[in-house]
Order: structure tokens, then C-alpha cells, then sequence
């Protein structure tokens, strides 16, 4: 069983990419310095053609930072050994054996107070996206391994429930608040 995170909105800012662009411009600086005589400040001399260059390599973080947002969520897969997370990047993965348990919470939702992200649990959101967040605790925790992944509302929760059981992984629901 397969299916994509939820996105969440707002976690590129555009002042955090106005503060990227002009990072971008004065860390290229350096660049014009060095290749001017191949010495590090040496002489004062500076090339311009150098440091477009390096001001064309240093768009592409900027550029990396803005697509992804376009791009969609990272996907889930419950697989016969293991829950795995594809990401662009890397790949996450926790076998089902490694598995101390796993805590669920329904009808979760984002919202932003302040410049922190808040997950709210039992609070469905009317902008979305409305999801369940399932925590994984792992006998022994490794870097590449699944922490935590979201299962978005389209995607059939009990069979997600009863696929993780099968597997002999013990899935507690927090309790609802009263």
C-alpha cells in the first residue's frame, strides 16, 4: 500500500528566499576576489566573470528551495518488511521487527502560530489538509529510519490499521481529549 504526505503550506517564506538571494550575492564576492590572480584577497583585483559565475552556481539553492514546494509530498510505503519513506533525496526505512510500537492520533491539522509549525490533534481544519499522524517508536532508532509519517484523508485508514497489525506491530490510538 502506497500514498503521499500531506503538504504543508507556508514553510518557504518569501522572506526566507529574499534573505537566500541576497546571501547569494555577497557570498559570490569571494568568488570575483579569487579569480582575479588566484590569490584569496590577495591584490584587490576583481573579476567579473568570475563572480557571475559563482553567482550562477549559488541560484541553484534558491531555485532547489522554490520548486520543492511545487513538487508533491514524500511517499509512504507499507511494504512486506518495512515502512519506507521516498524521498528525492534519501530513503528512510523501518522494518516491521524493529518496531516497539507505534502511536496514532486522527484527525490531525496544521496551523502556524507564529513562525512555529503546531500539528493539532482531533482538530480537523476547514483549509486542510486534514490527515492522521502516526509516531514510530523504535526499538533501536537510527538515523534513516521512519519517525513519524501521515496518512492524508483519501487514503483507507482502517486497511492502513489493519496492514500494520498484521505485520505484529502494536498500534496505540491516543485516547480522545475530554
Amino acid at each position: 500500500m502506497r500514498w503521499r504526505e500531506p503538504k504543508i503550506k507556508g514553510m518557504v517564506k518569501p522572506k526566507d528566499f529574499l534573505i537566500a538571494t541576497a546571501l547569494i550575492f555577497v557570498l559570490a564576492i569571494p568568488f570575483g576576489f579569487l579569480g582575479g590572480n588566484g590569490r584569496f584577497f590577495g591584490s584587490g583585483t576583481f573579476s567579473i566573470s568570475i563572480y557571475f559565475l559563482g553567482l550562477g552556481f549559488l541560484t541553484i539553492a534558491p531555485i532547489c528551495l522554490l520548486t520543492q514546494s511545487l513538487f508533491p509530498g514524500a511517499q509512504i510505503q507499507l511494504r512486506d518488511d518495512a515502512i519506507v519513506r521516498l524521498m528525492w533525496t534519501q530513503k528512510q526505512k523501518s522494518a516491521y521487527r524493529d518496531i516497539d510500537c507505534i502511536n496514532f492520533y486522527r484527525n490531525c491539522s496544521y496551523s502556524w502560530e507564529g513562525n512555529t509549525l503546531v500539528v493539532n490533534v482531533n482538530q480537523r481544519s476547514v483549509e486542510g489538509p486534514n490527515f492522521a499522524n502516526f509516531e514510530v517508536i523504535m526499538r533501536t532508532a537510527s538515523f534513516r529510519s521512519v519517525q513519524r509519517f501521515a496518512v492524508p484523508d483519501g487514503v483507507n485508514l482502517d486497511r492502513v490499521l489493519q496492514l500494520l497489525r498484521d505485520k505484529g506491530v502494536n498500534v496505540y490510538e491516543s485516547p480522545l481529549p475530554s
